[in-house]
């Protein structure tokens, strides 16, 4: 599903007529993530447990998915290849519904990894910003993995230190980046998001930039969508809550004469799944 999901994109790409191919079941996850990435954009705060739930879940998902096309593909065989995409599936699944309840039950490690996946993304932003560099990128594929993996780590510090404020905007930002791509499946079979993953193979110059305007105006739809969640979150589905009530602890209320009263952090506390 997978290979039809993300496209092939050549960097000398002229032709800016749409020629989409469809399958059902890449046709259902597009609607699905639309669907889910709208509630955690525009409601992430105010559903934070499930929030932790999910974001552990589809990172482990992605992650034992690109293992499991990478190492297991050889060592299948008959039945076991033709339905490889959908026994991939199902372990990912297995493994992204452990990861999902740890993050769920862990507060710290739930919070770490929704701000590192946050900054990993934003991380993804700032590699075409060395596209003067590429060549030596290229040489050194290993590098733009480490660079992902500093601002990852920063991500997940930075929530640790500032939660209320970093969750409201890494759920906003997942959000619209999941939101939009899954509409551009729909759009142009989502070659923005093989953009993305031509920045992971190091591919920064200005050849395998996106040629057609539709793709830049679908993805000038993320900052957009972006901003939009933070606003709605902080000014209606946001207000008023405190994260931490959701794991029964109450919270120490900060009087301020801010208007970040609501985002105001106290100490983090650690608790147990309910």
């Amino acid at each position: 599903m997978a290979s039809h999901f993300i496209p092939s994109l050549g960097p000398n790409t002229d032709n800016c007529k749409l020629h989409n191919s469809y399958d059902v079941q890449s046709c259902i996850l597009a609607g699905v993530s639309v669907l889910l990435a709208t509630v955690v954009c525009f409601y992430g705060y105010r559903l934070f447990k499930f929030m932790l739930f999910l974001v552990g879940f589809l990172v482990a998902f992605f992650f034992t998915y690109v293992l499991c096309n990478e190492y297991l593909t050889d060592q299948l065989s008959g039945k076991s290849l033709e339905y490889k995409h959908q026994i991939f599936l199902g372990i990912s699944a297995g493994v992204g519904l452990i990861a999902g309840l740890l993050t769920l039950c862990l507060f710290y490690v739930g919070l770490f990894v929704l701000g590192a996946t946050m900054g990993w993304f934003v991380g993804m932003a700032f590699l075409p910003l060395l596209y003067k560099h590429s060549e030596y990128l290229t040489e050194h594929n290993w590098l733009p993995y480490v660079i992902l993996c500093a601002f990852a780590l920063a991500g997940g510090i930075l929530i640790l230190c500032m939660q209320k404020v970093i969750i409201v905007i890494s759920t906003s930002f997942l959000g619209a980046f999941w939101c939009i791509n899954g509409i551009d499946y729909y759009v142009e079979n989502s070659k923005a998001l093989y953009y993305s993953i031509n920045i992971l193979h190091g591919h920064y110059d200005k050849s395998v930039l996106p040629h057609c305007w539709y793709t830049w105006l679908v993805l000038s739809l993320i900052p957009v969508m972006f901003i939009a969640g933070v606003v709605v979150q902080y000014y209606k589905t946001g207000e008023g809550i405190d994260h931490r009530e959701a794991y029964g602890r109450g919270s120490v209320s900060l009087r301020t004469a801010t208007p970040m009263r609501d985002f105001a952090d106290q100490q983090p506390i650690l608790t147990d799944c309910d």
